[in-house]
């Protein structure tokens, strides 16, 4: 592998945080919207909420056919063919006349969002390595951050000026436009090519299944911030419905999660520096088991009660992502494309299970959101001394 310990340009930290910014683009532009599409279709709100969850378990399954058709085919045609679909696939959405078609439309854009998202982390392990992956992937975070705090806003913006359709032909606009610079810019970054069809695909696979550390550090690290996905299935009816709050004034809180999971991944650059892997992710793991607390204490009962409860958590989420994303990596040593969409598979499968079960009707959806965020990183916080004994990190303080 064409491995490196520098750093990459900031041009090209850019470049690659704009290619994985499209799955959290594509799902937070859209949530200010859905209350309107409920009343406009005379829908539940709950179906049309299947155009978010049913997006990310589409998104969470072609993470793995594209990572495993990458080790075959290599990153670039995987790449060039996810941000055509998703174009087309946005530019089809926008045309929905009803809740039905637009289901089917944003299944098919899931589809094609999987493709840049497990593409961009297969390029990071394709070429990095140790605490230079560690930085990239932290300053990854710190600008994916952007996206889902500016996302809502530019809903907001667009749902006061313009129709719904307008935020599906930005978003096809937006994949076009990467589709052209990927073509120049993406350049392939596997250097060997697995063989055979789709019976040797599956075997790459099995291959993960069989490697203990790599599940071992998969899943539990997956429950760390699962809850986060939860917390945007159920954010505009907290907002706008339970505390009453404008769309506008949505928007605005909203952004304070991704806020404080920027200023986490920031702060995660920093602290590396003194502490180790080992320390900030258990450090971590302590954080969201407070902030569960704080949700499930006094959550309901004020806004700002809510809104610090769930900045404490992306905070800390914020703080472990870059790690557990390259402690899972740090497994494996082959197979690069299917362990890279296994990894964004599980985190969003698990996400789009916290989804779906927030927004199950519940009375008091922050009661049930903050029992997640209290039990699945509790779990692995529970099991910290058994998963630090089993797996490889990365040495202490290494050279970058």
């Amino acid at each position: 592998m064409s491995h490196t310990t520098n750093e990459p340009s900031k041009g090209r930290v850019i470049f690659l945080a704009a290619l994985s910014a499209m799955p959290p683009l594509s799902t937070d532009m859209y949530l200010v919207a859905i209350p309107h599409l409920a009343e406009t279709w005379s829908a539940p709100t709950n179906i049309i909420n299947l155009s978010l969850v049913l997006w990310f378990v589409a998104f969470s399954i072609s993470l793995l056919v594209f990572g495993s058709l990458s080790d075959r085919w290599g990153r670039r045609p995987i790449m060039l063919g996810g941000l055509a679909l998703f174009a087309l696939a946005s530019a089809l959405c926008a045309m929905a006349t009803g809740p039905v078609q637009l289901i089917v439309f944003r299944v098919l854009q899931g589809i094609a969002a999987a493709a840049p998202s497990s593409m961009t982390m297969a390029y990071c392990r394709d070429n990095f390595e140790g605490h230079a992956r560690q930085k990239l992937l932290a300053w990854l975070g710190i600008i994916l951050m952007v996206a889902p705090m500016a996302a809502p806003s530019v809903g907001a913006f667009i749902m006061h000026y313009a129709p719904w359709q307008t935020i599906f032909a930005l978003l096809a606009a937006y994949s076009a436009s990467m589709l052209v610079l990927s073509w120049f810019y993406f350049e392939e970054s596997s250097t060997t090519r697995e063989t055979g069809g789709a019976l040797k695909a599956l075997n790459r696979f099995v291959r993960l299944s069989q490697n203990r550390n790599f599940v071992i550090a998969n899943f539990s690290m997956t429950l760390i911030a699962a809850p986060v996905l939860g917390y945007v299935g159920i954010a505009s009816v907290v907002y706008i419905e339970h505390f009453h709050l404008s769309e506008a004034t949505f928007a605005l809180l909203f952004a304070a999660v991704p806020m404080s999971s920027m200023v986490g991944a920031f702060i995660c650059t920093r602290l590396l520096k003194v502490y180790s892997d080992r320390t900030l992710i258990q450090s971590s793991l302590i954080g969201c088991v407070l902030a569960s607390i704080v949700l499930l204490s006094i959550g309901s009962l004020h806004v700002a009660a809510f809104v610090i409860g769930m900045s404490i958590f992306g905070f800390f989420t914020g703080v472990s992502r870059p790690l557990t994303n390259h402690l899972v990596l740090e497994q494996v040593d082959r197979d690069i494309g299917a362990a890279s969409s296994t990894i964004i598979f599980t985190q969003f499968m698990a996400g789009a299970i916290c989804m779906a079960f927030t927004t199950g009707g519940w009375s008091c959806p922050i009661v049930a959101l903050g029992f997640l965020m209290l039990l699945m990183p509790g779990a692995v916080l529970l099991g910290w001394p058994f998963i630090q004994r089993r797996l490889q990190f990365t040495p202490a303080h290494q050279a970058a």
